[in-house]
């Protein structure tokens, strides 16, 4: 069909059982091919204690046995510095694993993206620059004159002579 359905839950509105419920029936009613949680910590706030590691992987077992695409989102505590992938060490649940990173390059800040995991294939292992303007998402050039990209904070690394463009 190519309809997109978006849904804005307001996470403390549904205990994690509901939440589940609304998901699953969507699901099994609406024939939904691919579902975003947007995010992790929105989805934390429904649990009231309960342990969201346990939750979530219920909930995304379930999608990926029914043949649903998932995307879960999690944000990262820091701007910069320290990276990990998930606070919940929830990665295990995840086919791929696609990271957007903040850094800082002579006193501006940038964008950087990259894959960290893809589990049935192979993949493009370069860092690349990442933007968003009014056109839409550009995914620029490799950045491979920079190393420490992960840390927030680069540095340039000088050429090798006879060491092509990247």
């Amino acid at each position: 069909k190519g309809t997109l359905n978006l849904m804005k839950i307001e996470p403390l509105q549904y205990s994690s059982d509901e939440f589940s419920n609304i998901v699953r029936r969507d699901v099994e009613e609406n024939n939904v091919r691919v579902v975003m949680i947007d995010s992790v910590a929105g989805f934390r706030l429904s649990l009231r204690g309960e342990n969201a590691q346990d939750r979530l992987h219920a909930l995304c077992k379930y999608l990926q046995n029914m043949g649903v695409a998932v995307f879960v989102i999690t944000e990262s505590p820091n701007v910069i510095g320290d990276f990990q992938i998930t606070e919940l060490g929830i990665s295990y649940l995840a086919d791929n694993v696609i990271f957007l990173r903040y850094l800082e390059i002579k006193g501006e800040m940038r964008r950087a993206i990259g894959v960290l995991k893809k589990r049935l294939s192979n993949f493009q292992k370069t860092l690349r620059e990442f933007e968003i303007t009014r056109y839409g998402i550009k995914v620029g050039r490799a950045l491979t004159e920079l190393r420490g990209i992960l840390t927030g904070s680069p540095t340039v690394v000088k050429k090798i002579k006879g060491e092509g463009n990247g």
